[in-house]
């Protein structure tokens, strides 16, 4: 992760007091929080690279547009630097749900910290709950004993489709998941290894079907793969997964889907998805 992507981070992980915020005014704290720096040096890194940062703080804020998060922040107006802090902005006339969302939002950063304590079977099994928040009829983890053979959980979703053939005519589809909890980008050689992976699943090779679960062998729909990686990918990783039909996801999805789950209510608190995590997780690890 580069130094001007810790300092974004770092106005993502913060909860403030105020609706609207200057960016400048926080700038130096977040420098000094994720750099080792004297406050002297970090004022003049500050100075020196503001335009940067803030332009870094849009791309990431139009990137989370682009992913379907609900926003956290919003820029007030062009040319100036300055910040609708979404958890604390109600303007009159706002909808109940959107309301309610911005509530929820507040929880983020608590989901994210209890995502990035996790390790690795704990990191599994979270996508596990992920597919359960999705709407999965079926899933669960590959047996820990004996080897994954590459697949770390399977799960059956309800296809969308408006005509028969695409809404439950075929069959669910049919998901095969591995997750890495990297602290870097996973590189194009793990994503190529587990497309050869959903090759085999495909093939019923005796490997993969020894471990492969009645119910998804009993079904007809489309066999997708999901890569999750912690960190994301890399460039090569991204467009070989996107060019061979391998869905892919970071932290930051899994962290959004539990963030608007309606599995728990924001007046149960702020840490309420973060103990439901804990509970299904520990459930699924039995």
């Amino acid at each position: 992760m580069t130094r001007p992507q810790h300092i974004v981070n770092w106005f993502y992980e913060q909860e403030f007091n105020r609706s609207w915020l200057d960016f400048d005014d926080y700038l130096v704290d977040a420098i000094l929080a994720t750099q080792d720096r004297s406050r002297v040096s970090a004022e003049d890194y500050a100075s020196n690279n503001s335009d940067r940062l803030w332009n870094e703080l849009r791309r990431q804020i139009a990137d989370d547009r682009h992913r379907g998060f609900y926003p956290t922040f919003a820029e007030i107006t062009t040319g100036v630097k300055r910040l609708f802090w979404f958890p604390n902005f109600f303007p009159v006339g706002l909808s109940t749900a959107d309301k309610h969302k911005r509530i929820r939002i507040r929880s983020r950063v608590h989901i994210s910290q209890s995502i990035k304590s996790m390790n690795n079977v704990q990191f599994e099994a979270l996508s596990v709950l992920i597919c359960k928040l999705s709407g999965a009829a079926h899933y669960s983890l590959t047996p820990r004993i004996g080897g994954d053979q590459g697949v770390d959980f399977f799960a059956l979703l309800p296809s969308l489709g408006r005509s028969h053939i695409f809404s439950g005519g075929t069959g669910p589809i049919r998901i095969v998941g591995q997750c890495k909890k990297h602290s870097s980008s996973v590189s194009v050689g793990d994503v190529r290894q587990f497309g050869s992976t959903l090759d085999d699943v495909r093939k019923r090779s005796p490997e993969i079907k020894a471990i492969t679960p009645n119910w998804f062998l009993g079904k007809r729909g489309p066999i997708v793969g999901w890569f999750i990686s912690h960190s994301g990918l890399q460039r090569g990783a991204s467009d070989y997964s996107n060019n061979h039909g391998i869905m892919h996801s970071d932290s930051k999805d899994l962290t959004e889907v539990i963030t608007m789950s309606r599995a728990w209510q924001p007046s149960e608190g702020l840490l309420a998805p973060v103990n439901l995590m804990r509970r299904e997780i520990d459930t699924l690890l039995l």
